[in-house]
């Protein structure tokens, strides 16, 4: 039998919550967290349930980090008040399996422990994650060495092995699906489905349906019993993708989901238990739609336990290199192309672009960079024009003068511009393209133009001599 210390400083819910467990567990009682150590150094138990409150100088989460501490594998799971919450929330960011509210749904507790022990029973078998994910830092398939994408990945190997609800903020396009399956690989639950749902790619009509469900005939178009993506990621990690979009009357039936571990198929009134992991995704602001009344508050406090926010591509464009060259690499094997270097100056092409898509809209630069490519290399040439012309300004040289005499024509004075201008940065064209405000597919078609032009003029000289 597995052994649980349950931590209460009131005598009688201490002892009643020790009869709950009496003859299925091994079960050993503490009223304050100075005993409950005593007896975890002494026995070290299979899981603890904890109060938050306790009487003394330390609580509950004093007692989870130092168990924490002695025993990172012991499940602990929180008891709380309503009052409380916000501390239980802590408390899962620090390790904690779950937590309860009181009163106490006896059987709702009874699935979280034997969940919990479970997950501690499996968690040798994902080990080789774990390892893989902590000791590379990197979730399989991201790229990037910016500080911010090195706090995504500390997040993530920290996180991963508990069962605590993540919730990844981000743009569209900079890998939070990635993220997504990266923690799911690392848990405890890696041997179990992934199951992904786009809620935004949903109609509201059928969101529901998708997710819990629906029996025969309960609506127009259910011709079978169906299960839904609840049931398919039993034991395993549910990922919602654009939570935002999910609207408010099915939002109330997940918070029930995510306190009850349980759903009801649509049609039916029987509830189904699930065990599911929830890590939820999304580009909108949550907590304006909370303040607006678009989003329950109740809802978003239950999701946001573990919060990450991916970074947009624009703030780590030190990385921009080494993804042109991932991808590179990537498509160039896949349309078998013999495509292997990206030129300077294309890379400072796309270093100089803000990425509204971010990483997504890269890659799809990149690749079809490689499959337009006259050689080996990629050069400004096949980069898309709308790349080329969002330069930033903030390279500006004060104080140049380029001085033009009246009667110029503006072909010519277009060209003096140009020249002068790329002789003030040395010969720089993003820097040029950046001042000149045009794009440097422009520039460089510019620069052939006025080589043409010249190698024209020279011409006759040369047959003179």
């Amino acid at each position: 039998m597995a052994r649980i210390l349950i931590v209460e400083d009131e005598q009688h819910a201490r002892e009643a919550l020790g009869e709950v467990f009496e003859g299925a567990h091994d079960v050993d009682l503490a009223g304050d967290v100075d005993e409950a150590l005593a007896r975890f150094e002494a026995k070290p138990p299979d899981l603890v349930l904890t109060d938050i409150v306790m009487p003394g100088d330390r609580d509950g989460l004093d007692l989870l980090r130092a168990v924490k501490a002695a025993r990172p594998e012991t499940p602990v799971i929180i008891m709380t008040a309503y009052g409380s919450v916000e501390k239980a929330v802590g408390a899962m960011r620090d390790g904690a399996h779950d937590f309860l509210e009181k009163p106490l749904d006896l059987r709702r507790l009874r699935q979280l422990v034997a969940s919990a022990l479970r997950a501690a029973e499996e968690r040798p078998h994902s080990e080789p994650y774990r390892k893989d994910l902590e000791g590379a830092g990197v979730p399989q398939g991201f790229v990037g060495d910016a500080p911010a994408v090195h706090e995504v990945f500390r997040v993530v190997a920290k996180a991963a092995p508990t069962n605590a609800t993540v919730l990844i903020l981000g743009e569209s396009g900079t890998g939070k699906e990635l993220v997504a399956e990266a923690i799911h690989r690392a848990s405890t639950r890696s041997r179990g489905p992934f199951v992904k749902v786009n809620c935004a790619a949903l109609p509201e009509g059928l969101l529901e349906s998708e997710l819990f469900g629906h029996a025969k005939g309960s609506f127009t178009g259910a011709v079978a019993d169906r299960a839904g993506r609840f049931e398919a990621a039993n034991r395993g990690t549910l990922f919602l993708d654009e939570v935002g979009e999910i609207p408010l009357h099915t939002q109330v039936k997940l918070l029930r989901v995510l306190q009850n571990r349980e759903i009801e198929r649509v049609g039916e009134t029987k509830t189904r238990p699930v065990d599911v992991r929830l890590v939820a995704a999304t580009n909108a602001d949550l907590e304006a739609m909370v303040r607006k009344g678009s989003y329950r508050d109740d809802f978003y406090f239950r999701l946001k336990v573990v919060t990450l926010r991916m970074p947009a591509l624009r703030e780590r464009r030190g990385d921009i290199p080494a993804l042109a060259a991932h991808f590179l690499e990537l498509y160039a094997e896949r349309h078998g192309r013999d495509v292997d270097a990206i030129d300077a100056d294309a890379i400072e092409l796309l270093k100089g672009y803000d990425w509204p898509g971010n990483v997504r809209e890269l890659e799809n630069v990149i690749e079809a960079a490689v499959v337009l490519a006259e050689g080996q290399t990629i050069t400004v040439e096949v980069i898309p024009d709308e790349v080329g012309g969002t330069h930033r300004v903030d390279d500006l040289p004060e104080g140049d003068v380029i001085r033009i005499p009246a009667g110029t024509s503006l072909p010519d004075a277009e060209r003096r511009i140009i020249l002068d201008t790329m002789e003030r940065t040395g010969g720089n064209k993003t820097a040029a393209a950046r001042i000149l405000g045009i794009g440097l597919r422009t520039l460089y078609r510019k620069l052939d133009q006025y080589e043409a032009s010249e190698a024209t003029d020279a011409a006759p000289e040369a047959d003179a001599t």
